[in-house]
Parts: C-alpha cells; structure tokens; sequence
C-alpha cells in the first residue's frame, strides 16, 4: 500500500480499520438515527480495501487473498 511490504499494509490496514469503528461509534452515540453508524462503517472499510488495490498494496498476494482485491475493485463499486 505504502511502504511495499505487506506485513506494513496489514498495520495501516488494521489502523485505519480501528479508525473507522471508532467513526462509527461516534456517529451511534451523536445521531439521532442509530442505523446510520451501520452504512457509514461499512463505507469506510470498503472505501479502505478499495484504496489498498488501487495502491498496489501486497498484501492480497501475500496472505493469497486476491480474490479479495478483486471482489473490492469490480464488485464492489456497483
């Protein structure tokens, strides 16, 4: 993603995920509507994989996820 090795992609990875449970948390507890925490998790973990494959990131290769890679650049997006 960044820096080339996969074992660093799985860090930011597993950082910006934290990041985004924590985003929608914030939502749950403010909104007055509850199940809007729910689009706005699922968002910015898509929006997260999405930004790993455009990147380049290793990470799918490495841990032979690639399908994964796939599935959240051309199924996803519709």
């Amino acid at each position: 993603m960044f820096f080339g090795s996969s074992s660093i992609d799985l860090q930011i990875i597993i950082l910006l995920l934290g990041i985004s449970v924590i985003a929608s948390l914030v939502v749950f507890a403010v909104a007055k509507r509850k199940f809007l925490a729910v689009p706005i998790f699922s968002i910015l973990v898509n929006a997260i994989f999405f930004l790993a494959v455009l990147t380049g990131s290793e990470i799918f290769r490495a841990y032979r996820i690639i399908w994964f890679g796939y599935f959240s650049f051309f199924i996803w997006p519709l």
